[in-house]
């Protein structure tokens, strides 16, 4: 009787599992710091510092960017009208966390990165 050579198939076994593993995404990023705040204002024309609080001598990586451009399109296309217009009620198909079921406009969705209001501005948009 004529044995079955293994080794082709624990071989192929292997690269399966090793491109497996390999797959998935490795988390290449530190830790979001929520407690870094700094609140910067300078004088336009001097450059003097006239208020200066928080953590303003370190460098750090936005969390969110998207809203910035999204932002500027949604008051460009008069979807945004002012800080406080639209302010747009939570409907339960946005299916958000319990944090962002409320009533939001553009100052609380910036202030609190309300993923729902940017899905919304963005179907708006179209």
């Amino acid at each position: 009787m004529r044995q079955i050579d293994r080794r082709p198939f624990v071989f192929a076994l292997v690269l399966y599992l090793l491109a497996w593993f390999l797959g998935f995404p490795i988390r290449a990023q530190s830790e979001p710091q929520n407690d870094v705040e700094c609140t910067l204002i300078l004088d336009a024309a001097s450059g003097e510092t006239l208020y200066r609080q928080g953590v303003c001598d370190q460098r750090f990586s936005p969390a969110s960017t998207f809203k910035v451009p999204l932002s500027l399109i949604g008051y460009d296309a008069g979807i945004l009208i002012d800080e406080h217009t639209p302010a747009w009620d939570y409907k339960p198909e946005f299916n958000a966390v319990k944090r962002d079921q409320k009533t939001v406009d553009p100052t609380i969705w910036e202030k609190d990165s309300v993923l729902w209001f940017s899905r919304e501005i963005t179907r708006r948009l179209g």
